[in-house]
């Protein structure tokens, strides 16, 4: 059961990464744009100049409020840095792991040692519950 769900997620995370990116070597950034509003960039490596600057297109705006009750800058550059964090490339990376992990448990279980592999398929399995929202989290 746990290789499915893990299985699940890992084309869960493909599909989705693969929609949200016109090129598979599209990495996302955090910048502004020429009004200074926070954005969500979307960048090829040679879109990288050799002083380091990089030009991108925009792929998210962010906006919010100066209202204490509502979410703030800080909050809304969090919310940005994280969805660059997880850009395409490295969301085709944990579909890797998840494969991997499913694998090596459909091994386990032919070797009759799944308690062996558990400290491996276990985390996987909690990842792969959370982002199919199959389960809570804390």
């Amino acid at each position: 059961m746990t290789g499915k769900l893990l299985r699940q997620a890992a084309a869960l995370l493909r599909r989705r990464a693969a929609e949200a990116t016109g090129s598979p070597d599209e990495r996302w950034m955090v910048d502004q744009d020429e009004a200074g509003a926070l954005i969500l960039a979307g960048f090829a490596p040679e879109d990288v100049e050799p002083d380091g600057t990089v030009s991108g297109s925009t792929l998210a705006s962010f906006a919010y409020a100066d209202d204490p009750e509502q979410r703030t800058h800080a909050q809304a550059l969090g919310a940005a840095a994280h969805m660059a964090g997880l850009d395409p490339q490295t969301a085709v990376l944990l579909a890797v792991w998840l494969e991997t992990t499913a694998s090596l448990q459909d091994r386990a279980e032919e070797l009759g040692d799944v308690v062996g592999a558990a400290p491996l398929v276990e985390p996987a399995g909690c990842f792969a519950r959370s982002y199919l929202r199959t389960a809570t989290t804390r």
